[in-house]
């Protein structure tokens, strides 16, 4: 079931295309994607989150597809793109404050002052939330937040493996995404 479907994405979004390039991305997704120590709705649950953070419609409708046919609850599915916002907001303050010279950040933006009871307070659980932040995070490129998320979900016995298959499924998107915009210029 989930090797037909990232294929019909592949055939769908990037029809008779054969670059080297593409199929090094497509043959990435496709590793991360059904072949991963991530378990299936851990793929396509940050995927979908992955997928709201680079607007991309395709690999949502994908995550979705998949992650409806897995039994996965609306509710999870909308959080999880949704913790793409929270995540693009929190990703865009602390990526500014890493900028600014360590003394100027602690001293004149000691607090963020944003709302964000949402990171306490997931329908998720908090291992399958932190997982989405952290691969929010990466694909945003947000080196605080990315220690951040990968402490805590190091703290939830996620594996090595696991994180590295989160930045892979971030880094692969992200390319493929690119990849879609620049043959549609």
């Amino acid at each position: 079931m989930i090797s037909e479907k990232v294929d019909a994405y592949l055939e769908k979004e990037f029809p008779e295309m054969t670059s080297t390039i593409f199929r090094d991305l497509s043959l990435n997704l496709k590793k991360v994607l059904e072949d991963s120590p991530l378990e299936p709705q851990e793929r396509f649950m940050n995927l979908l989150s992955i997928a709201v953070a680079l607007e991309n419609k395709a690999l949502v409708d994908l995550s979705k597809s998949v992650l409806t046919e897995l039994g996965t609850a609306p509710e999870l599915m909308q959080e999880a793109a949704e913790i793409a916002g929270i995540m693009g907001m929190n990703n865009t303050y602390y990526k500014f404050k890493s900028f600014l010279p360590p003394e100027l950040a602690q001293a004149d933006y000691q607090r963020a002052g944003l709302r964000m009871n949402s990171l306490a307070k997931s329908l998720n659980s908090k291992k399958d939330f932190e997982m989405m932040a952290l691969s929010v995070s990466i694909v945003n490129a947000c080196p605080v937040c990315v220690v951040s998320h990968e402490k805590a979900v190091r703290t939830h016995d996620v594996s090595n493996d696991k994180v590295h298959d989160l930045a892979r499924l971030a880094a692969t998107a992200k390319g493929l995404t690119t990849l879609k915009k620049a043959i549609t210029l």
